[in-house]
């Protein structure tokens, strides 16, 4: 079970209550639980995700009303996506995935980490737009990027290696 930690924005945009969050708990899943924000990219909104544990990151565009309500089936397209496009092998995507079976939505707790998801959708939207624009860019090359991209919290490693470290330790 993982939790995906939403800004104000996206309990905004989901019209969730207070009460329909819920309690915050801690990480089960091997790359924790991670935030969610959204923005406006090429005039498309767009939700950007981030593992708290290792600041993995990845972006959906293209979101409406209508697919916004299933955020957690999303999340799960995208993550899997995203694991695909860093070439693990399918017995760690299964691994990974079977931990989001169960989702929980919730509020963020933790400003430092809405920094790092603000931090990397500015690296987003910069890497996008000077790209072209979503049509051009080569998407999947910027994911890559910024997920190779050294982080001041991570020790100076970048948050590709961390992720596989982690899951391929938990793996063997």
């Amino acid at each position: 079970m993982i939790q995906i930690r939403c800004t104000q924005k996206v309990i905004k945009e989901l019209r969730l209550k207070p009460g329909d969050l819920c309690d915050v708990k801690q990480p089960t899943g091997l790359l924790g639980n991670w935030y969610t924000n959204l923005f406006i990219l090429d005039r498309r909104k767009t939700l950007i995700f981030m593992s708290e544990r290792t600041l993995l990151s990845f972006i959906i565009f293209g979101i409406r009303k209508d697919n916004i309500k299933d955020l957690p089936i999303v999340f799960h397209n995208g993550l899997r996506q995203l694991l695909l496009l860093e070439g693990l092998d399918n017995n760690v995507i299964s691994n990974v995935t079977k931990d989001c079976r169960e989702i929980e939505l919730t509020k963020t707790t933790s400003r430092s980490l809405i920094g790092n998801l603000n931090d990397l959708m500015y690296l987003y939207k910069d890497f996008i737009l000077t790209g072209g624009g979503l049509n051009s860019c080569g998407l999947d090359s910027i994911i890559k990027k910024i997920n190779r991209t050294p982080q001041k919290n991570l020790g100076w490693a970048n948050s590709a290696e961390i992720a596989r470290e982690i899951l391929y330790l938990k793996s063997a």
